[in-house]
């Protein structure tokens, strides 16, 4: 277990470990797990230490972060890039990890997942873990992602595409823009997601994106839950804006991914083959991983 960001704000974590233990894993926390510096769980150089300890690690076969929150960005350049591509293993978590997700996708060509965090494990409803211990152990993804009950996805801007799934968090992902850490994207299906943000500052992100490039490269859109993300009275909504960007970027495109910040997550291996398709009909997003 890793905390590369926020420390665990008070926020028990016995019922995660719990979980862990009786799936039959072992849990090993770095030293900042329990740490509390400012907003983060220590200092930079330490939580790099960890991350970098853990990839060392040959008894550590998947890394779970503690938590989200904010600091993530600030460890990677003191990450050792060239030994993690060279001993991969699965960090798993979401939202301000998305960061070290995908440093370590263009810095390594990793596969990570987006997934629960430490601070959420232990209460995820039963989609959630289920999706979690089978994505623990699958070597190989094939066949299409399992939705919860009742979700389904919906088509924004129809047709096909292929590539490798990634993307995570809007605000980090655009936070990362102009440094030697941002998503380049090039042939891949972009997924974005994000919480707390007015419909304005959604537009403002996603400008950035389309101005940078990203949003002309990507193969397709995957948009994950936008949650409690407003506007005012007679302002675009966060749906409207949403739907204009994948229209300017002019490429299939889907909304509805259990991806966010809600109940509903689903295990998705950044960096593996996917298929999006997209019609009048409905959406689907199959693993064609080989």
């Amino acid at each position: 277990m890793a905390a590369p960001a926020t420390h665990d704000e008070g926020q028990d974590i016995s019922a995660a470990v719990a979980r862990l233990e009786r799936a039959g894993y072992r849990v090993k926390m770095t030293p900042t797990v329990t740490g509390n510096y400012g907003f983060f769980s220590g200092t930079d150089a330490d939580r790099a230490r960890d991350i970098n300890a853990l990839f060392h690690d040959d008894d550590v076969k998947a890394i779970i972060c503690l938590n989200g929150g904010y600091g993530s960005a600030r460890i990677l350049d003191k990450l050792d890039y060239d030994y993690i591509a060279s001993h991969p293993k699965l960090v798993v978590g979401f939202s301000d990890v998305t960061a070290l997700q995908t440093a370590l996708w263009e810095k390594c060509r990793l596969v990570t997942a987006n997934g629960p965090l430490m601070v959420t494990l232990g209460g995820s409803d039963a989609y959630t873990a289920g999706q979690f211990f089978q994505g623990l152990t699958t070597a190989a993804w094939q066949g299409p992602l399992a939705l919860p009950a009742g979700r389904k996805l919906t088509t924004v801007v129809p047709g096909q595409a292929e590539g490798p799934i990634v993307g995570g968090n809007l605000t980090v992902l655009t936070s990362l823009v102009g440094t030697p850490y941002a998503l380049d994207g090039t042939g891949c299906i972009l997924v974005l997601e994000d919480t707390g943000e007015d419909a304005y500052r959604i537009d403002r992100m996603l400008n950035q994106l389309w101005q940078s490039g990203l949003l002309s490269r990507v193969a397709a859109i995957a948009y994950g839950d936008f949650t409690d993300c407003p506007n005012d009275p007679g302002d675009f909504t966060t749906d409207q804006v949403l739907d204009y960007y994948a229209h300017l970027a002019g490429k299939p495109a889907i909304k509805g991914l259990p991806v966010g910040h809600t109940k509903d997550k689903a295990f998705v291996p950044y960096g593996v083959k996917v298929r999006l398709d997209a019609d009048g009909e409905g959406a689907s997003l199959t693993f064609i991983d080989v």
